[in-house]
């Protein structure tokens, strides 16, 4: 048990949100993107680390909910966090990566509530910019990860 001083010093400590999304690659390199209703740019799915929650949990239960694809967690693997600091909030982003199932291409279905599109993308798209993406989109098209500090205006 902790002592009193642990527990109000913990108190006293700033909470940071997590979330965490999945890089889903097709055979051919491309990977699935979405357009979250409520954001400008497009991202891989993923959202935020529920509690009791692990980030790798999260991502695959957020790429069920959000695109109805089904991934096996023994298979996805850690690519990077971001930490990931604004005006409003400091929050850690975990990104992992993923091979989108042979099917899964085919029978995306997105949850209507809060994806408006999906579209599946190649690495020079996102280096072209033919649309806006994400900080971690950009990451993944750059081959960066690991450890990833990002610094914005606003989320």
């Amino acid at each position: 048990m902790q002592d009193m001083y642990t527990l109000k010093l913990l108190e006293k400590m700033p909470k940071r949100l997590s979330s965490a999304a999945i890089i889903l690659e097709a055979a051919d390199g491309r990977a699935l993107f979405v357009k979250a209703n409520y954001k400008t740019y497009w991202t891989f799915p993923g959202g935020v680390v529920d509690p009791g929650e692990t980030p790798k949990q999260a991502a695959v239960r957020e790429v069920r909910e959000e695109v109805n694809v089904g991934v096996d967690i023994a298979a996805v693997d850690f690519v990077a966090v971001a930490d990931r600091r604004s005006a409003v909030a400091s929050t850690y982003q975990f990104i992992f990566q993923a091979k989108l199932p042979a099917d899964a291409e085919n029978t995306v279905r997105l949850q209507a509530s809060e994806i408006d599109e999906y579209d599946f993308v190649t690495k020079q798209q996102v280096l072209d910019g033919d649309r806006e993406y994400s900080k971690a989109a950009l990451h993944w098209a750059t081959g960066q990860a690991g450890y990833i500090e990002q610094a914005f205006d606003e989320f």
